[in-house]
C-alpha cells in the first residue's frame, strides 16, 4: 500500500471535500459529526477562490483527488492560509469511478467523509522546483525515446531500399555511418524522404542539450542523486530521474512502501488461507519503474553479486522477466538504504565515483560516464 496519513481521533473542525474540474468544481463540506452543512460549486478562478475562503473556514480540513488541477488549487488554498491540505490518490480512489452513482456532488461527498473517518489514501504533490526539475527529466526521456523511435525508422527504410554500403561500425549511428547516410543519393524522392528523417534525428538530438545541461546543475546540488552516483553504471542522469521520484525518503515508513509506490510488487489476491500472488501491480509512476530497470540492466554487468542474485532467481522461478522484478525490488531496497543512511554504494570504484563527481562539478557541457 501507498503511504497513507491517517488522522486519529476526532477533530473539532469542519470538513471540505472538493471534486476538482477544469473550470468549476464542486466542494461539500461536512460539520465535525459528519453532517453536510454547506454544498457549493465555484470557478477556477481568483474569484472561485475568494468564494471558496469566504464559505470554509481557514482551520477546515480540505480534501481532493491529485488531478491537474491539484497544483494550482493547492498553491492557492497555502496563499490563503489554510494549513490542512490532503490530497488524495486518484489509484485508490478508483472505486469511485466505479461507482453506480457517479456526479460530483457524491465524489466530493464520499472524499469528505472519508477524509473524516481517517481514511482518505494521501498521495505527494511536488514542490514548484521539484515540479519543474521533473519536467526537465521526464522531457529527456520523451526525446531519448523518439530520438530512438526515430533511429529505428531510418534503419528500416534503409534496409528497405537495399542499402549494404554502410560503415560497419558497432554503433548504428556513429559519425562514419551518418556521413554516409548523408552521402547516399538514390536520384529520385528517396532523397527527400531520407534527408527529412535525417533532418529530424539531429534536430531531436539538438534538443537534449539543453535539457541535458540543466539536469547537470541540478544534479550537482542534489545529494541524493550523488549518492547514486557512487553505483557503477549509474551516471547523473538516472540518478536525478529516479531520486526526483523518490524525493525525501523518509517519507516512506519502510521500505515495504516504496516497492508498493513504484510498483514492483506482486498483486495480492488473497481468501481464507489461500494466498495468491499475481504479477506486478505496476501501480504508480512507469517511468521510476523504467528508470529502475535500466539501473538494474547496468549494475548486473558490473557488479557479479546483483547478477548472482539475478540468476538464482531465474533458476528458481523459471522466468527471466520475474527474476528482473525481485532485482528491481533488491537494488530498490539497496538504494532506500544508501538514501536513508547517506552512505554510499557498498561496492563503490572509490575512483570512478570521484571521476563521475569532479566531471559533473566542472562541465558545462558533456556527458558523465
Amino acid at each position: 500500500m501507498r503511504k497513507k496519513r491517517i488522522k486519529q481521533g476526532m477533530s473539532n473542525s469542519a470538513i471540505a471535500g472538493v471534486d476538482l474540474g477544469g473550470s468549476d468544481s464542486l466542494a461539500t463540506v461536512l460539520s465535525p459529526g459528519g453532517e453536510v452543512s454547506d454544498r457549493f460549486s465555484f470557478p477556477m478562478s481568483e474569484e472561485g477562490y475568494a468564494l471558496f475562503a469566504s464559505r470554509v473556514s481557514r482551520d477546515a480540513r480540505v480534501a481532493f483527488e491529485a488531478t491537474l488541477m491539484a497544483y494550482p488549487f493547492s498553491r492557492m488554498l497555502k496563499e490563503l492560509g489554510y494549513t490542512d491540505i490532503t490530497v488524495a490518490h486518484p489509484t485508490e480512489l478508483a472505486w469511485i469511478v466505479r461507482s453506480k452513482k457517479k456526479n460530483d456532488r457524491a465524489d466530493s461527498l464520499k472524499i469528505a467523509k472519508l477524509h473524516l473517518a481517517g481514511m482518505l489514501p494521501e498521495s505527494h504533490l511536488l514542490g514548484k522546483g521539484e515540479q519543474i526539475e521533473r519536467d526537465l527529466l521526464i522531457q529527456r526521456v520523451k526525446l531519448g525515446l523518439e530520438i530512438g523511435r526515430m533511429k529505428s525508422s531510418i534503419l528500416s527504410y534503409l534496409t528497405r531500399e537495399g542499402v549494404q554500403s554502410l560503415p560497419e561500425t558497432s554503433d548504428n549511428f556513429s559519425v562514419a555511418r551518418r556521413l554516409a547516410i548523408r552521402s547516399l543519393r538514390f536520384d529520385d524522392d528517396r532523397d527527400v524522404v531520407l534527408k527529412t528523417m535525417t533532418d529530424r534525428l539531429e534536430f531531436m538530438e539538438g534538443q537534449c542539450e539543453p535539457l541535458e545541461e540543466r539536469i547537470r546543475r541540478n544534479a550537482r546540488e542534489n545529494k541524493h542523486a550523488r549518492l547514486m552516483m557512487s553505483i557503477p553504471g549509474v551516471d547523473y542522469y538516472l540518478a536525478s530521474l529516479y531520486a526526483s521520484y523518490i524525493g525525501d525518503p523518509h517519507r516512506f515508513p519502510t521500505f515495504d512502501h516504496v516497492a508498493s509506490y513504484l510498483g514492483i510488487v506482486p498483486v495480492s489476491k488473497d481468501s481464507s488461507n489461500v494466498r495468491r500472488r499475481g504479477r506486478m501491480s505496476k501501480d504508480g509512476p512507469s517511468i521510476a519503474r523504467w528508470t529502475l530497470g535500466v539501473m538494474v540492466d547496468t549494475v548486473m554487468r558490473r557488479n557479479p553479486g546483483i547478477k548472482e542474485y539475478y540468476d538464482r532467481a531465474k533458476k528458481r522461478k523459471g522466468r527471466g522477466s520475474y527474476a528482473r522484478v525481485l532485482t528491481m525490488k533488491k537494488l530498490a531496497r539497496m538504494i532506500h538504504h544508501m538514501l536513508i543512511t547517506e552512505q554510499n554504494w557498498r561496492w563503490e570504484d572509490e575512483e570512478l565515483t570521484e571521476e563521475k563527481l569532479s566531471r559533473l562539478d566542472r562541465e558545462e557541457g558533456g556527458e558523465s560516464a
